[in-house]
């Protein structure tokens, strides 16, 4: 099993079937042919039938879809070996037929982490640390009814407030993620409560995410969001509207205090930031900070920069390029240790209200599979000539 799959097509999948879930109603679709389109997306990358058959019942199944994910679980039976499925896949399977009034199952599941069974499924404690640092929009925080997920916001003119990856500390216990809070203006005796951002701080416990609690970083109707998390788990960078940015949103780094706590919220200047927004910090590796910025000179819309973020230097920003950039919004930017793959969240396409992942390759292709194996130097990637081969047909919203 391709353990960088569950994260890049199970939630990629996940992803999509929520954003087009908000014009469902208005918008009839045609289920066979959604589900000719997913099989064909995944064939088209590489996958098996059998692999294809789990990812997309599974990921039906954790998005409540029922009815699609018992038509891909039946699929994966005529695949599985003697007909049958593994214990854990007969039992979301039965799951499934219970919740849709098509068979009554003799086990009380209501209550059951569905989620966990699935990522046991895919062995994803086997999983690299770098990969489980992109887990993907889909952290169901069972002390709280919600869920971290791609949500555009159609009134404003950069979707950027939809919510970014969950960050996670490198040992996969500690996840910062933010979410919308309604919140009383600080001037204003009459003035009506907005929604702003906040970042919360979870722990995992015992297997569980507990103790979910707002961390402090700015004042209370200004928002922060778009969390991302050092790989010695000592930084925390975050873009934020507070009082004295230098455009719109900036992008900020704090200190993770030994006791959990965060220190004062630090602006990155101008090499980083702009009279415009800066926003989705990611970083890569040990220094590399990944953004989206729509302040400088670049291909349109905003467009991905990259710069070197050591402990007290920030170094020069550097625009991508094409075709990691395009006309349009390319949004944020992510990697897998395999094969040399990353996806860039973008607007490019017929249809540009919608946000969907483009896949590309930046390693040579003429080096080996020995060598496009190995640990890779994002920065040294991207300022190396290495061709960059790209697709906008991987997990596009229809």
């Amino acid at each position: 099993m391709k353990n960088p799959l569950f994260y890049n097509v199970i939630f990629g999948c996940i992803i999509t079937l929520f954003s087009t879930a908000l014009t469902a109603q208005s918008k009839p679709t045609n289920e066979n042919a959604k589900k000719s389109q997913n099989y064909q997306k995944l064939i088209d990358f590489g996958y098996t039938d059998q692999e294809i058959f789990e990812d997309l019942g599974n990921a039906y199944f954790l998005s409540e879809n029922y009815e699609t994910a018992i038509f891909w679980y039946r699929k994966l039976k005529t695949v599985s070996h003697n007909g049958q499925l593994r214990k854990s896949y007969q039992e979301r399977y039965n799951y499934a037929l219970h919740k849709t009034g098509a068979k009554e199952v003799a086990f009380s599941a209501n209550d059951k982490d569905w989620l966990a069974s699935v990522r046991s499924d895919y062995k994803t404690k086997q999983t690299s640390k770098k990969d489980e640092r992109f887990n993907e929009l889909n952290l169901n925080f069972k002390d709280e009814p919600m869920t971290a997920m791609l949500q555009v916001d159609g009134k404003n003119k950069h979707p950027f407030m939809q919510q970014a990856p969950v960050a996670l500390t490198e040992d996969g216990n500690t996840a910062y993620f933010s979410k919308e809070i309604l919140v009383k203006p600080s001037t204003g005796i009459f003035s009506k409560k907005q929604l702003v951002h906040k970042i919360f701080k979870a722990e995992k416990i015992n297997g569980r995410w507990k103790n979910i609690r707002q961390v402090s970083l700015s004042p209370k109707d200004a928002s922060v969001l778009h969390p991302t998390v050092s790989k010695d788990g000592k930084r925390l960078f975050f873009a934020s509207n507070m009082p004295g940015t230098f455009g719109k949103y900036d992008i900020y780094v704090s200190n993770i205090r030994k006791d959990g706590s965060l220190g004062i919220a630090k602006n990155l200047g101008t090499k980083v930031n702009t009279k415009e927004n800066d926003l989705y910090p990611n970083l890569v590796g040990g220094n590399t900070l990944f953004f989206a910025s729509e302040g400088r000179k670049g291909y349109g819309g905003m467009d991905i920069y990259m710069v070197d973020v050591n402990e007290k230097k920030v170094g020069i920003a550097v625009n991508l390029g094409s075709p990691i950039n395009s006309a349009e919004d390319d949004l944020a930017i992510r990697f897998t240790t395999k094969n040399g793959m990353g996806y860039v969240m973008s607007n490019r396409g017929k249809n540009k209200e919608n946000i969907h992942q483009v896949a590309f390759s930046y390693v040579n292709k003429q080096e080996n599979n020995a060598s496009a194996k190995r640990e890779f130097d994002i920065a040294d990637a991207f300022t190396n000539d290495v061709k960059i081969d790209y697709s906008s047909t991987v997990f596009e919203d229809e």
